[in-house]
Parts: structure tokens; sequence; C-alpha cells
């Protein structure tokens, strides 16, 4: 019985990889096809790569313990000899690790290839100067200087530890309910946030920052008296403390949600 679910899952991982496959080579081609006649699409390339990542690599994690709907397979994964972090260790391995590798090597290959095919069938107008004709050569995205990589993948880690987490609270309708609750606690939390410094402040703010505020401006729009700022130092223990915290919650959570079931 272990034997036949395994292959099951084997068989539904060939399948989502097999269909991750035909979509990314399908898109890729459309848009490499469509731009015989122009310069070579890197903005909508990145935008490929970027949904692929973070969308299919959050998709992915949330659908790892979809079997918790079939009560029968519910019941023969919990009865495994394994202990809870072990089996943990699996979902780790194959929703941080493995789909990056996987998806990394994909699309290096279909983004080598499409570069390659559009160089050999694209001719350089005669009309364009010498130094726009770079503009029509393909370049493969990871020589590119432009796609923020480490920022990238630091985000596919959170936000997959997230959807995985997702995963092993709700039962159906995972990644739904786990992004709508993502979402609501999000701005939830800047706003509780903006609320908090304003009843410190008692003149007019404006808060700054991207994930947190790192400072914020003194007085109307018009005539302000001032901005603070964190410090430099703060700053950076800031922006390294909150991606942290929140991947080591996650799956720390995770571990104890799945003991539980386990119990």
């Amino acid at each position: 019985m272990l034997r036949k679910n395994f292959k099951e899952s084997g068989s539904s991982y060939l399948l989502m990889f097999l269909a991750g496959l035909g979509i990314l080579f399908l898109s890729y081609g459309l848009l490499i096809v469509a731009s015989f006649h122009s310069m070579f699409p890197t903005g909508d390339r990145k935008m490929i790569f970027v949904i692929g990542l973070l969308l299919g690599g959050t998709l992915f994690s949330s659908s790892h313990y979809s079997f918790f709907k079939s009560e029968a397979k519910t019941i023969q994964f919990l009865l495994l000899p394994a202990t809870a972090g072990e089996k943990l260790l699996v979902g780790f391995v194959l929703t941080q690790i493995m789909y990056l590798i996987t998806y990394l090597g994909i699309f290096t290959g279909i983004d080598w290839l499409m570069c390659l095919t559009y160089n050999e069938f694209v001719a350089i107008p005669n009309w364009i100067i010498e130094q726009e004709k770079h503009y029509y050569q393909g370049k493969p995205i990871f020589q590119s200087d432009t796609i923020l990589i480490k920022e990238l993948v630091i985000l596919y880690f959170i936000t997959t530890s997230i959807a995985h987490l997702g995963s092993i609270s709700f039962i159906r309708n995972a990644y739904v309910k786990t992004a709508i609750l993502f979402v609501i606690s999000f701005i939830g939390i800047i706003y509780l946030n903006n609320k908090m410094l304003v009843m410190l402040i008692p003149e007019e703010i404006m808060p700054h920052g991207k994930y947190f505020t790192d400072s914020f401006r003194i007085g109307p729009l018009q005539q302000p008296t001032g901005i603070v700022t964190l410090p430099e130092s703060w700053q950076l223990r800031i922006t390294w403390f909150l991606p942290i915290f929140l991947y080591s919650s996650c799956w720390i959570m995770s571990y104890y949600k799945l003991k539980e079931k386990q119990i």
C-alpha cells in the first residue's frame, strides 16, 4: 500500500513537472516568436521568470500535504516509521530545494534555447544605429545585471515556507486561504504600525519604507519640518532579522502542526 502511494506521489510530481515545463516553454516561445520583428523582450522574460519562481513555487508547496484530504492516506502517512522532524525534512527538501534547483535548471535551458533561436532568425534592421544594436541580441537572463537574483531567492524561500505552513494548516483550499490570510495580516501590520506612529508623535507625519518604517517625514507635505530615519546599522539588522524571523517561525510552526497531527 505504501509503495502504491509513493508511486502515486511520484506520478503527481512528474505530471506537475511536465505541466510546468509545457507552460514555461509555450509562454516563452510565444514571447520570442512575437518579437521576431522587434527588439529582444528582456522585461517580459523577467516577468515570466518571477511568476514561475514565486507562483509556481508557492503552488507546489501548498499542494505538498494535499493527501490530507483523504482520511486513508492521512493515516498511512502518519503511521510511517519516521519522526515529525524527519517527515518535515522531506517536505523541506522537496518544496524548498528540489523545486528551486529544478526550476532554475529548466528556465536556464529554455532561456538559452530561446536566445539562440532569436539570434539565429532575427536580422537587425539596417536603419538601426550602432549604439542600439545590442537591443537586438538575445542574452541569457542570468547574465543580466538588472535582475535581482538574491532578493528573488530570499522572497522565494519566505513565500514557499508560508505556503507550506498553509498546506499543513488547512485541509481544503489551502492556497487560497493562506493567500487571503497573508494579505490581511500584511495590510493589518502596516496599518497598525502607522497608527502607532501617529499616536506616539503629536504632529502630522508621513511614514516611509518598503517592508517596515525606516523613516518618516514630520509636518505637512507642503512645508515639512524634518525627516527622522533609522540608524544605518539598525536598518541593516532589521532588513536581515525580519526575513530570518518569518522564515524560521513558519518552519517551527509547521513542525508543531505536523507533530500535533501525529499525536
